[in-house]
C-alpha cells in the first residue's frame, strides 16, 4: 500500500462513512504535514506523449523524404523541358555545318523567338548552344556568341547525357540567386551510335521553382499532418478503452486478492497487513492501538442445521451490523468460517471495551434468516498494543487466547492479560521450543503409503511431521501444528516439511523408487500470494518433477479466503503440481467452489471410512462422494482403512486409492524403503498378509 497507516481515533459513532471499509488507515497520528506529491503519469499519457512525439518524428520524416522527392521531381522536370526544347525546338534549326562555322544572324534571330516563346514565364536566365569544342555558336546573350565554356557537365552532356541541377553560379562565377543548371546533347542528322553534335545549354531561375515546391510541400504537411492526427485519435480511442478496461481489471483483481467474497469484507490477508501497519507506525510514533478477535456463538448449529446459504446469509448479516456497530477509523476483517476480526487504531483499553460492548449488543439482537429467527452472540478477545505485544504474531495469538477464554467463560469479551498465560505455560514453552526444533531440524517426517485399490501398487506415501521433544518425547502433532498455525510459526514449519519431504523424495527416486510425495498445507500458507514461487524453489533445488509432488489442503483452509486460495491453487496447478482437498465431507464448503478449483482428488475423511462396513450412513456417504468425484473428473482416496473389509468395499464401489493401517502405518524413510522394497504392494490380494499394524 503506498499511504502509511494512522493511529488517530476516530468519533465513537460518527454517521455515513463508509464503516469498517476497505480501506489503509490513514491520518495524522505523527502531526506531520502531507507532502506534496507530482501527479504521476499513468500509462494513457504516457501513451499519448509518446505517441505524439513519434506522430511527430515520423511526420518531420516523411515530410523531408517527400520534400525531397519534390525537389528531385522539378530537377528532373527541368532537364525533361530541356530535352524537349533541344530536339523540336533547336535541332530542326540547325546543321552540323552551322555548328562548326557558325550560325547566320538570321538563325540566330529565329532562335531568339523560339526560345523566347518556349519560355515565356521569364525564367530563362541564359541560354547557349555550343559545339563539341565548347565554342557558343548561339547565345540569347548575342556578346556571347563565340566564347568557350568546356566543364564537367558541358563533357557529359557529349556522351549522350542530359543532366540538371540547382546551382548558385553560373560557368563557375558566382550568381546573386539560386539556379537550375540543364545540358542537353544535341544530335543533328547523327547515325544511330554516333557522339552528339552539341550540347544545349539553359539556366533558369530556381526561385519559381522554389515558390511551388513551398506550396505543394505546405500542402502535404498539412494533409500529412491530418492524417497523422486522426490516426493517432483513433489509437488513442483504443488504449484508453484498453487502459480503462485494464483498470478495471486490476482494481477487480485487488479488490478480489483483498476481500472476502462472501461478505465484502477485508480478508485475512489485508487484516495481517494492517496490523503490521499500525504496529510499524505506532512503534515510530508512540502511538496505540488494539486488534478485536470475535466467534460467533452457536453459528455451527445454525449453519447445520438450516443448510449453508442460511449460515452464508447469516454471516453477511452479522458483517454488515459489525461495522455499523465499529468507528470510521476502524477496520472490520473476516478471518474465515465465522471468525471476525477488527483493528483498532489509537484505541485505548476503554474505548476498545466500548467497541466490543457495541458489536455484541447489535449482534444479541434477532437475525431474520430463510424465514426462520436466529438468536446468536459473540465471544470477543482483545490485546492491546504496545502494553500486550510489540510484533503481530504475538499480539493477534494473545488476542485469539482472550476470544478462546471469553468462551469458555462466557464473558462476552475479555482483553489479555499475564494470567492467561499461566494457565497456558506449556504451551508457550511449546512455542519456544518449536521455533528452535525447526531451526536446528530436530522434526522429523514419518511417511505412510497410498496404494491403489486395483492392484495394491504404491504410488505416493503422504509426509507426516513428528517431533520427539526433549526430555518430553513424541508430541502429537494436534498440539503443535495448530500452535505454529496461531502464532504463524506454521510458514516456516511448512517450508521445512516440504523441503525435507522433497529431499528425501530426490534420495528415493535416486535409488530407483520411482514415488511421489503428498504434503499438507494450512490456511495461512494459501494467504501468502509468493508460496507458488517458493515451491517452485524448492522442486528446482532438490531436482524434483512437479509432478510428483502433491499438496493437500482441507476444505476449512479454502474457504478461509476462497478467493486468494483460487489465486494461489491456480498457480500451483499450472505449475503440473497436483492438488487434493484432505478430510473432504467434514468441512465447511460448497460445491460451486469445488467444481471451479483446479484439484485432482479428494480424500474421504476417516470419520466415514473407518466403519463403513458396520455404518450404512457412513458407507453412504463413501458411495457418493466416490460418484461426486466421478462426475467432477477427480480421482478418490479413501484415509483411514483399517480392515480388509473396508479395503474390499471400496473397490467395489470404484475408488481409486486408499491409505491407512491395513495397508501401513505411517513410518522413518528408512523403514519405508525396506518396507516397499520387501512387500511392494504390488498385488491387492498380498496386501493384507503385509500389514504393518
Amino acid at each position: 500500500m503506498s499511504e502509511r497507516p494512522t493511529l488517530a481515533p476516530g468519533p465513537d459513532r460518527a454517521p455515513g462513512l463508509n464503516r469498517g471499509s476497505a480501506r489503509p488507515i490513514t491520518g495524522a497520528m505523527s502531526g506531520k504535514a502531507p507532502r506534496l506529491r507530482l501527479p504521476r503519469i499513468g500509462l494513457l499519457g504516457r501513451f499519448t506523449l509518446l505517441s505524439l512525439l513519434v506522430t511527430i518524428l515520423l511526420g518531420v520524416a516523411l515530410g523531408a523524404s517527400l520534400e525531397s522527392q519534390i525537389r528531385s521531381r522539378a530537377i528532373q522536370d527541368a532537364a525533361s523541358s530541356a530535352q524537349l526544347v533541344a530536339r523540336f525546338g533547336i535541332e530542326p534549326q540547325l546543321s552540323p555545318a552551322a555548328l562548326r562555322e557558325g550560325i547566320s544572324p538570321e538563325v540566330v534571330g529565329a532562335l531568339d523567338g523560339l526560345l523566347q516563346a518556349g519560355y515565356a514565364d521569364g525564367s530563362i536566365v541564359t541560354i547557349e548552344v555550343q559545339n563539341p569544342r565548347g565554342k557558343v555558336v548561339y547565345s540569347n546573350h548575342h556578346s556571347a556568341i563565340g566564347d568557350v565554356h568546356a566543364h564537367e557537365d558541358f563533357r557529359a552532356a557529349l556522351l549522350g547525357r542530359t543532366t540538371a541541377k540547382v546551382v548558385d553560379d553560373m560557368d563557375e562565377h558566382p550568381w546573386h540567386e539560386k539556379l537550375i543548371e540543364t545540358h542537353a546533347p544535341l544530335w543533328l542528322n547523327a547515325a544511330p551510335g554516333d557522339p552528339p553534335d552539341g550540347v544545349f545549354e539553359i539556366y533558369t531561375r530556381y526561385a519559381p521553382v522554389a515558390a511551388a515546391m513551398k506550396r505543394d510541400t505546405l500542402r502535404l504537411y498539412l494533409l500529412l499532418g491530418i492524417g497523422l492526427l486522426l490516426l493517432n485519435g483513433a489509437l488513442f480511442r483504443i488504449v484508453a478503452g484498453a487502459s480503462r478496461r485494464l483498470r478495471r481489471q486490476a482494481d477487480e483483481n485487488q479488490h478480489q486478492a483483498r476481500h472476502d467474497s462472501l461478505t465484502g469484507l477485508p480478508n485475512r490477508g489485508w487484516f495481517y497487513d494492517q496490523t503490521e501497519q499500525l504496529l510499524e507506525t505506532g512503534g515510530r510514533t508512540g502511538g496505540s492501538g488494539a486488534v478485536m478477535i470475535m466467534d460467533l456463538d452457536r453459528f455451527k448449529e445454525v449453519n447445520d442445521t438450516l443448510g449453508h446459504h442460511a449460515g452464508d446469509l447469516l454471516l453477511q448479516a452479522a458483517a454488515s451490523r459489525i461495522q455499523r456497530a465499529v468507528r470510521d477509523s476502524d477496520m472490520v476483517s473476516r478471518l474465515g468460517g465465522d471468525e471476525f476480526a477488527v483493528v483498532l487504531p489509537g484505541a485505548s483499553a476503554k474505548a476498545a471495551a466500548e467497541v466490543a460492548v457495541r458489536v455484541r449488543e447489535t449482534l444479541e439482537e434477532r437475525f431474520s434468516v430463510s424465514g426462520a429467527t436466529v438468536d446468536i452472540e459473540a465471544s470477543i478477545g482483545i490485546a492491546l498494543f504496545p502494553q500486550d505485544a510489540a510484533d503481530v504474531a504475538t499480539l493477534l495469538q494473545r488476542a485469539d487466547l482472550a476470544m478462546y477464554k471469553a468462551k469458555e467463560t462466557h464473558s462476552g469479551h475479555i482483553f489479555y492479560s499475564e494470567e492467561l498465560d499461566h494457565g497456558h505455560p506449556s504451551q508457550l514453552s511449546l512455542l519456544g521450543e518449536l521455533r528452535r526444533a525447526i531451526e536446528r531440524e530436530e522434526l522429523v517426517l514419518h511417511y505412510q503409503p497410498k496404494a491403489a485399490l486395483g492392484s495394491g501398487a504404491v504410488s505416493h506415501v503422504e509426509a507426516l511431521v513428528r517431533w520427539q521433544r526433549p526430555e518430553h518425547g513424541l508430541v502429537p502433532p494436534n498440539e503443535f501444528i495448530p500452535l505454529a498455525e496461531h502464532t504463524g510459526l506454521i510458514k516456516q514449519l511448512s517450508a521445512y516439511v516440504l523441503d525435507v519431504a522433497l529431499r528425501q523424495l530426490r534420495g528415493w527416486l535416486d535409488a530407483g523408487l520411482d514415488l511421489g510425495v503428498a504434503v499438507n498445507l494450512s490456511a495461512r500458507n494459501l494467504l501468502e500470494a509468493d508460496l507458488p514461487d517458493q515451491v517452485a524453489e524448492l522442486l528446482l533445488a532438490n531436482r524434483v518433477p512437479a509432478e510428483n509432488l502433491i499438496l493437500e489442503i482441507t476444505e476449512s483452509t479454502i474457504m478461509a479466503d476462497p478467493a486468494r486460495a483460487f489465486e494461489v491453487l491456480t498457480r500451483l496447478s499450472e505449475m503440473g503440481i497436483r492438488l487434493s482437498i484432505d478430510d473432504f465431507g467434514v468441512g465447511y464448503s460448497s460445491l460451486s467452489y469445488l467444481k471451479r478449483l483446479p484439484v485432482d482428488e479428494i480424500k474421504i475423511d476417516r470419520s466415514f471410512v473407518a466403519q463403513m462396513d458396520d455404518d450404512e450412513d457412513d458407507a453412504f456417504i463413501v458411495r457418493s462422494t466416490i460418484d461426486l468425484a466421478r462426475n467432477l473428473g477427480l480421482n478418490v482416496v479413501a484415509e483411514g482403512v483399517e480392515t480388509e473389509a473396508v479395503w474390499d468395499e471400496l473397490g467395489e464401489l470404484g475408488c481409486d486409492y486408499a491409505q491407512g493401517w491395513f495397508l501401513g502405518r505411517p513410518m522413518p524413510a528408512a523403514e519405508l524403503a525396506e518396507w516397499m522394497r520387501s512387500h511392494g504392494a504390488q498385488a491387492s490380494d498380498a496386501v493384507g498378509d503385509h500389514t504393518d499394524r
